[in-house]
Order: C-alpha cells, then structure tokens, then sequence
C-alpha cells in the first residue's frame, strides 16, 4: 500500500523526497510497533531490548555512558532502562576502579538467558519482513539509509 493509500491523502504527493521520508518514519514506526509486540511477551522493552542486544555483542566493557552513545538516548533514559533491567536482574552495574561515578553494565546470566531467548525469534520476524530482499537488495537499502543518517547528522553544524 502506497503512503498516500495509509495516510488516506487525497490526490498523490508532489514532493518525492519528502514521500520518501515519510515512508521511512512509517516503515520505521511499523517496525518498532510489531518489535513492541513481541517484546511486551517477555516483559521487555524496545529500549530494554536494545541495551540487552548491545551487551550481549559488546567487545569490552560498557559504562552507561557507552550505552547512551550507541543507543542515542539521554544519559537520563539509560539510568532509567538500567534501573529497571537491573530490577529485573537482567544486568548488573560496577564501580570502575578509580571512579566511583563511573559504572561498567554487564549482562546477569539471567539477561544473557534472556536475550538468547528472545533474539532469534525478533531475527525471524525480520527475516519474514525482508524475505523480499537478497543480500545484494539489503546491502543497497543498508547503503542507501547510511548515507541518509549522515546527511541528517551533518544538518547539526
């Protein structure tokens, strides 16, 4: 179904580029929405479930910091995904030697459990999602959205 069937708009955009944003944020926002179902079964959060897919693939140590980094979140938002996953005892935090304010998140085994868990059936659904594209259709998406990401980014300065 075509944006302007979704958004019930009345005659077709004129503006291409910006009937292609638009399909980005709503194929985003779907995404995220089906991702939210799938979560919620685990009592998990999207934000919950990307900071456990982040220390579950980290090479080194994280602080919290690293996390809001890689997640693009507010250090706020990450003190508050982490309270609540170390509440569920899916992630542990400790004091890094010489810094008292600075904390290293890691995985509980229980996390690590968890993630393992619900990983593979979040890959299927992608899987199912992008069972139209091959590796070279996906590479050229992935390639496309790269250089999108870094236009926005540059619209800062």
């Amino acid at each position: 179904m075509s944006i302007n069937q979704e958004l019930e708009l009345g005659r077709p955009m004129e503006d291409f580029r910006h009937e292609a944003v638009l399909n980005i944020v709503r194929t985003s926002t779907l995404l995220s929405q089906k991702g939210a179902v799938l979560f919620r079964r685990f009592d998990l959060t999207e934000a919950q479930f990307n900071v456990l897919f982040v220390l579950r693939y980290k090479e080194r140590m994280l602080t919290q910091s690293d996390l809001g980094k890689r997640l693009v979140v507010s250090r706020a938002s990450v003190t508050s995904v982490l309270d609540k996953l170390e509440k569920k005892k899916l992630v542990k935090r400790s004091v890094v030697h010489g810094n008292r304010r600075i904390y290293h998140v890691d995985l509980t085994e229980t996390g690590l459990n968890l993630i393992n868990q619900v990983e593979p059936l979040y890959r299927e659904s992608i899987h199912t999602v992008l069972e139209d594209f091959d590796e070279a259709a996906s590479r050229v998406l992935i390639s496309d959205l790269e250089k999108i990401r870094i236009r926005c980014r540059a619209l800062d300065t």
